[in-house]
């Protein structure tokens, strides 16, 4: 159990680091970004922008074209760093580590999906007409998910649960 805490732990941790410093046209607003939410500070003021908000925007129609695209794509990947998450508190409770290298792979994916999201918003080089951005956290993800997948967080010793029943974890640890 302890050592599937970590896995955990270190997951939950990704929703606090920063994935991506922006800025939009020839300054025009600046703003960090997280997988749930962003920051920006623009002339019109300060702004917590939520990914619900975001949404609603390119639903309305309010937002089009390769910011619409961005979003959804955004969107994609802070699902799969959720269900991530999700599967990682329940390997924890179910003391299941075969679960671990799923949970890297979405969290891999989920990586993928922002860094693809910012090439969508601001080009191959990440700077162009439309602003720039810095995919700062976004390393952390795929390095974060790649350790879950290659990982071994399985003993293969017998477990003694709090019941005192022994019991083999038979997890492919390869």
């Amino acid at each position: 159990m302890t050592r599937l805490r970590l896995p955990l732990i270190c997951e939950c941790l990704l929703f606090f680091v920063p994935l991506n410093i922006y800025g939009i046209g020839d300054n025009l607003a600046t703003g960090v970004q997280w997988a749930l939410f962003r920051y920006q500070q623009s002339y019109l003021g300060n702004s917590l922008i939520t990914l619900q908000r975001d949404l609603s925007y390119v639903l309305e129609g309010i937002l089009k074209g390769t910011s619409a695209y961005s979003i959804l794509i955004w969107f994609l990947g802070a699902i799969l760093l959720v269900a991530a998450l999700l599967l990682l508190a329940y390997a924890a409770v179910q003391n299941d580590a075969r679960l671990v290298k799923p949970a890297g792979l979405l969290t891999v994916t989920g990586g993928i999906l922002f860094l693809a999201a910012m090439l969508v918003q601001y080009g191959p080089a990440l700077h162009g007409d439309h602003g720039f951005s810095l995919p700062l956290g976004v390393p952390l993800i795929l390095i974060t998910g790649g350790w879950f997948t290659w990982g071994k967080f399985c003993d293969n010793e017998k477990d003694t649960r709090g019941d005192g029943d022994a019991e083999d974890h038979d997890c492919d640890c390869t």
